[in-house]
């Protein structure tokens, strides 16, 4: 992988520093307080413009933590997501490719969220791993959104997104509306030529599976190869046959007599 470092820019930057944890949570309302406390506001004068900024920077952070916890209820398959450690408008993810021309490949990418979401419309996608792709700026690495969300809306969710990421890599159709014109026209006249262009990005990826991190943000998704001493055991606690008292215990409880078809002909015990 290439040393990539990620930046939101200034403002970003003390937006955030504002907000501190990711895990805040939304304050109940903020002008139900006691007396004491509004007496002490009217006494410093406070900045009413700012206090209603602080207030939209909570709720905008909530609403980030909501989006997630939406993506982490869904059966998405082969793809993992989760936002950066440092910057919850950055979410990193790796994408398992299961069938199609890319089987087999490990694209990293990442999710950067608009400034102001859930407003600013389409989350931008970016690979970090070189892909061969009509719909993927082969320059930047940028993924067209607009092929699958013609106007993003407040009532998408980023969890679609990523279902449009896996659609994407593992049905390309002729019919997308192409960034890279190279892919698109060898899709097209010469469909032999594009599958060896995109298992050449297959076999680019695994080369670099195990490569360290671009960033140091502590939720950036890595690996290391397989470890004998460490993996071992565990596989062979997976593989290990059951013992024969297991295979013919009863599990659970039956209302059903054996050999018999008939619900609740099991005697009551008693």
């Amino acid at each position: 992988m290439s040393g990539t470092k990620f930046s939101s820019g200034g403002d970003v930057e003390d937006h955030l520093k504002r907000q501190g944890s990711f895990r805040k949570l939304v304050p109940a309302n903020p002008n139900a307080e006691s007396q004491l406390g509004m007496s002490v506001k009217m006494l410093e004068r406070p900045n009413v413009a700012q206090t209603s900024k602080e207030y939209a920077a909570f709720l905008q952070e909530y609403n980030i933590l909501s989006e997630y916890n939406i993506l982490r209820s869904q059966d998405l398959k082969g793809i993992y997501v989760i936002p950066s450690a440092q910057n919850p408008f950055l979410w990193f993810g790796v994408q398992f490719i299961r069938q199609g021309v890319y089987q087999g490949g490990v694209f990293r990418f990442t999710i950067t969220l608009p400034s102001s979401f859930p407003e600013g419309g389409c989350p931008t996608v970016n690979f970090q791993t070189k892909i061969f792709h009509p719909l993927i700026n082969p320059d930047t690495g940028e993924l067209n959104t607009s092929w699958g969300f013609v106007d993003w809306r407040k009532t998408n969710r980023v969890w679609q997104l990523i279902q449009y990421i896996t659609k994407v890599l593992t049905k390309v159709d002729s019919k997308m509306v192409p960034i890279n014109e190279e892919a698109s026209l060898l899709l097209e006249t010469n469909l032999e030529e594009f599958r060896e262009r995109a298992k050449n990005c297959v076999k680019e990826s695994l080369n670099q599976v195990y490569n360290p991190a671009s960033t140091e943000d502590p939720h950036y998704i890595t690996f290391s190869p397989y470890d004998n001493d460490l993996h071992d055991p565990i596989r062979q606690e997976i593989y290990k046959p059951r013992e024969e008292d297991d295979k013919n215990k009863a599990i659970g409880f039956s209302w059903v007599q054996p050999g018999s078809l008939q619900a609740f002909s099991k005697p009551e015990a008693r």
